[in-house]
Parts: structure tokens; sequence; C-alpha cells
């Protein structure tokens, strides 16, 4: 069963209804459901993506985000963006 992942970040709700409109569009066929979250949500969505897919499967993801201020991420996208930037950080250390 693979699903299709749509993540967003959003301030003002902009981000947040464009992906959920896409959430709402008809789907590629190898994709059995979707799920929209806010990017807050991304490490539960991650525990699921710990195995490589099956045989066959796919995984899907597609992050949709605004920013605010100066370039800043919105508030529910803040934690993905520390995440990221952690990773980006240990991995050039060498």
């Amino acid at each position: 069963m693979a699903t299709l992942y749509i993540l967003y970040g959003s301030a003002t709700g902009n981000a947040e209804g464009i992906a959920k409109d896409l959430a709402e569009k008809e789907r590629p066929t190898f994709f059995t459901s979707v799920v929209c979250k806010p990017l807050s949500e991304f490490k539960k969505v991650a525990q699921q993506w710990e195995a490589p897919p099956a045989q066959g499967e796919k995984h899907g993801i597609i992050i949709i985000s605004s920013t605010t201020g100066n370039g800043d991420p919105p508030e529910n996208a803040s934690r993905f963006v520390r995440h990221i930037k952690r990773r980006e950080t240990a991995e050039s250390k060498p």
C-alpha cells in the first residue's frame, strides 16, 4: 500500500489551502491513499519510511510551504527546518 504524503508549512493558510486542494485531486494510480498534514508532524510520517518500500511500492511526498518575514519558515514548519539544518551540519563535518 503506497501512500502519498502532502506536508505543508503555512502561516496565513494559503499553503495549507493549496495542500488540501491538491490532496483532494485525483491521485496517480500507484498511490492508494493521500495524507495531508502540517510539516510540524513530519517525524510521525517519517517513522513509516524507516524501511525501504516493498517491491513495486513507492513512497511519495510533496512539501508545500510559504515564508514569513524575511524568508523565515512559518511556525508550523520551523521544527522541520531545524531538523534539516541539523542533518546538513552533521553530514558536512569530517
